[in-house]
């Protein structure tokens, strides 16, 4: 990376710090581009070249927590997997910012931003599931990948936290305890292969 592209990123990343921060000061409706520009002192023209639209800017930051957790080594509990203990951190995160986890829900940016994350979760789970026994290049490993995708991203952890109204603790041990049973059951119905023989390819290519 070169020298510009380092300050590129870090004026990005002083942006979308000054979005949380503003957020945890006050209301989603109150924010704008503006006062973002104050408090960080970045241009206005500056922040709309990396983000040209409000919705862009908080959909951006509402995607922090899971590249602040990918970024460092997330606080391990006694019990926790690699798979587990990242999702604690990036929840931990998200459930302090849940009007922007919102709003990128709710927003056609924020939709794009998360389509555009997908195929990068997929191949983060896919190594986990290789880690667990299970081929991610079968069948029922890219079953297993889909429905772990959905109980451990932000949407389950809308429905648990935000929704129902459990703690993020409640709602990791539930979405922990579903994630067990999908491998479990996946470990179970893994047709055992000759030895030497290479799983059977499916049309998806290999995540890398």
């Amino acid at each position: 990376m070169s020298l510009r592209d380092e300050q590129q990123a870090l004026t990005r990343r002083k942006v979308l710090e000054t979005v949380l921060e503003l957020l945890a000061e006050g209301s989603l409706d109150d924010l704008s581009v503006p006062a973002v520009s104050k408090r960080s002192g970045v241009s206005l023209a500056t922040i709309y070249r990396y983000f040209p639209t409000r919705d862009e800017l908080l959909s951006a930051a509402a995607a922090e927590p899971s590249r602040s957790a990918l970024g460092r080594a997330p606080e391990r509990r006694a019990d926790d997997d690699d798979l587990t203990a990242f999702q604690r951190a990036m929840w931990n995160d998200f459930a302090a910012n849940l009007p922007l986890l919102r709003h990128q829900v709710a927003s056609t940016a924020g939709r794009e931003m998360r389509a555009e994350r997908t195929e990068r979760s997929r191949a983060l789970l896919a190594g986990y599931v290789q880690g667990q026994g299970i081929d991610p290049r079968t069948e029922a490993g890219e079953r297993l990948i889909s429905l772990l995708m959905l109980t451990s991203g932000s949407l389950a952890l809308l429905e648990l936290h935000d929704r129902q109204g459990l703690t993020v603790d409640d709602a990791l041990e539930r979405s922990g305890w579903a994630m067990r049973a999908l491998l479990d059951a996946s470990r179970v119905s893994q047709p055992a292969r000759p030895a030497g023989t290479k799983p059977r390819q499916t049309s998806r290519p290999k995540p890398r």
